[in-house]
């Protein structure tokens, strides 16, 4: 659509007016995005770009542009992450990357590989945010309204609201969102998007979640990534991957809730309780 058609759907898009010099040429929504809709907009000299805005349902999830501006601007020297180019209180802008999404499913050593990559930046000299499992899953619960909160469902979320006893590991950077959707294909190589959710954290978590999202074999996988990361104690691993799961389940089920409550969609009320229907087996 054009520039013109494009703010009036979304009042976000007027803040870069004053950074394009020229209106752009075209704008369009993107695919997916559950937590918000993102745009790709083409400047008035071709050059695109990914717009994402700030909302009410990003501040409902914890979410914040800044953050995610301050985790890509360190990731700039790894070059598996867009690059910020604008960043303002209505959202931000980041480099469009050119390439294939989820044409060609990625083999399990390339997504491995890409994982163990992410989870081997050195955080000590970034200022990469925590992420805080219990404060994340007390967060989505206290938002929640009464008529979502069964007792099963208080019953799931006391369950696993506390984080697993199980030996520690270094803590990594973690994306906690690696599927197909978030990883393009260019002539570059293999790039990861959409770190929204992205923060130090045991690793183990983020391996579950990955899996989980891929389907492929765990024992294996872990042994693969125990291997790429020149790690000996897999059991270590296997367990914790074992321990972590049921809390990605539980935290996904929240997640969902939350996203029910505030657009009333149906789709995700079904996915809640997939994972409600999981957690009680």
């Amino acid at each position: 659509m054009t520039w013109s058609e494009a703010k009036s759907l979304d009042q976000s898009l007027l803040s870069l007016d004053s950074f394009f010099i020229e209106p752009p040429q075209i704008a369009e929504i993107l695919p997916g995005g559950l937590t918000n809709r993102c745009w790709k907009i083409t400047s008035h000299s071709g050059t695109p770009y990914v717009w994402r805005p700030s909302s009410i349902q990003l501040f409902q999830f914890g979410i914040s542009r800044i953050r995610e501006n301050q985790l890509l601007e360190s990731l700039r020297e790894c070059h598996f992450a867009p690059t910020p180019i604008h960043l303002n209180d209505k959202g931000l802008l980041v480099e469009w990357l050119e390439g294939s999404v989820g044409d060609v499913p990625l083999s399990n050593i390339e997504l491995i590989g890409t994982l163990s990559k992410i989870h081997s930046v050195n955080i000590h000299n970034k200022p990469v945010p925590l992420f805080a499992y219990t404060a994340k899953v007390d967060g989505y619960w206290h938002k929640l309204n009464l008529e979502l909160k069964s007792k099963q469902r208080e019953q799931i979320y006391n369950l696993y609201r506390e984080l697993p006893d199980i030996p520690q590991v270094e803590p990594t950077l973690c994306h906690f969102d690696l599927g197909n959707y978030n990883i393009v294909r260019t002539v570059q190589g293999i790039k990861v998007i959409d770190w929204e959710y992205a923060g130090v954290s045991d690793p183990r978590m983020d391996l579950a979640m990955t899996l989980e999202l891929s389907g492929y074999n765990m024992p294996k996988s872990v042994a693969m990534y125990c291997k790429l990361r020149n790690i000996e104690d897999i059991d270590r691993w296997l367990v914790g991957v074992n321990q972590w799961q049921p809390r990605n389940h539980m935290m996904a089920m929240l997640w969902y809730l939350l996203g029910y409550q505030l657009w009333r969609d149906n789709n995700y009320l079904l996915q809640a309780e997939r994972l409600e229907a999981l957690l009680i087996r």
